[in-house]
């Protein structure tokens, strides 16, 4: 999968070459403190060389790296390589690194009401030291602008990935294939001003064991304001119901079911002429017939986003 995406690369480069159209980078830095939970960036079943599950205090460090390289026409390739490292205060076992080459396609046509976006990626995620496991990804989504002023778009989107856990660390029967489909509704009255997203997304794993394959609905809502020229309000509301298809263990010998929820305000502020300073407050409930799967508390986070 590395060779094939840098031979992907590799070629995508030399058709921008050959192109009159300059490129140009782009780096983004988001760094964060506060309480979270551990698991919601890599977003899997769990992994059981750990006892339970609860939020910590970490710092987090979201880096990108990126080229973006016009095309023919209103086609565009953008280069992407992501690093993220979360460093917990109390739990060194929970430290992870994220490591993440990608490349995505754009396209628009003519009159700007349609757009057509794919991207390929592979990562690869190590926690406290050892790697915990390698995913390569794709996704491809239609973008339909209903208007001029992008009042209202709809998105609609396809993912497919495929987790390879290293067994040696986390053991066997966790290797799975996941495809996700969903659509996302903008809703912008005031292009600029604010932005209602409304989301739906059903998604499918098959794991090695049964027990770690599930159905998963998700429900999300995002609204966004911008409330001077310098402060932006957000909050965020986030349901998922997840329901597994074998018994959890032989302690526990039920089919694991998760109800989560999220709920979270930001504030934004312009704090420099390429960065933002945001904090923001919420609570997550991940709600499970398994005791150890069972968490929640409040969050907070306080950090900048700095882009150059």
């Amino acid at each position: 999968m590395k060779k094939l995406l840098s031979a992907v690369s590799l070629a995508a480069v030399s058709a921008a070459g050959a192109s009159a159209q300059d490129g140009r980078f782009e780096f983004v830095s988001d760094n964060s403190i506060g309480i979270d939970d551990p698991f919601a960036v890599e977003d899997l079943s769990g992994d059981p060389t750990l006892a339970g599950f609860d939020l910590e205090a970490a710092f987090d460090s979201n880096n990108l790296a990126r080229w973006v390289q016009p095309l023919e026409g209103r086609a565009v390739l953008r280069f992407e390589q992501q690093v993220r490292g979360r460093f917990y205060l109390d739990r060194d076992d929970l430290n992870s690194l994220l490591l993440t080459p990608r490349v995505q396609f754009w396209n628009t046509t003519s009159d700007n009401r349609f757009q057509f976006r794919a991207y390929a990626a592979y990562s690869h995620m190590t926690r406290d030291g050892d790697t915990r496991w390698t995913r390569p990804e794709g996704e491809m989504q239609l973008r339909r602008r209903h208007d001029e002023e992008r009042r209202n778009e709809t998105v609609l989107r396809l993912r497919a990935n495929a987790y390879d856990f290293e067994e040696g660390v986390v053991g066997a029967g966790l290797d799975q294939t996941r495809v996700r489909a969903g659509v996302e509704h903008f809703i912008r009255p005031t292009p600029g001003v604010n932005e209602l997203r409304l989301s739906g997304f059903y998604e499918v794993a098959d794991a090695d064991l049964e027990r770690n394959s599930f159905e998963e609905v998700r429900v999300a809502a995002v609204y966004r304001h911008k409330i001077s020229p310098c402060d932006t309000l957000q909050i965020r509301l986030d349901l998922r119901d997840r329901e597994y298809d074998g018994a959890f263990s032989a302690a526990f010998p039920v089919n694991r079911s998760d109800e989560r929820f999220t709920a979270e305000v930001r504030v934004e502020r312009q704090i420099a002429e390429r960065a933002i300073g945001y904090a923001s407050v919420g609570h997550i409930e991940n709600s499970s017939n398994v005791p150890v799967r069972d968490y929640g508390g409040a969050t907070f986070k306080l950090g900048v986003r700095a882009q150059f």
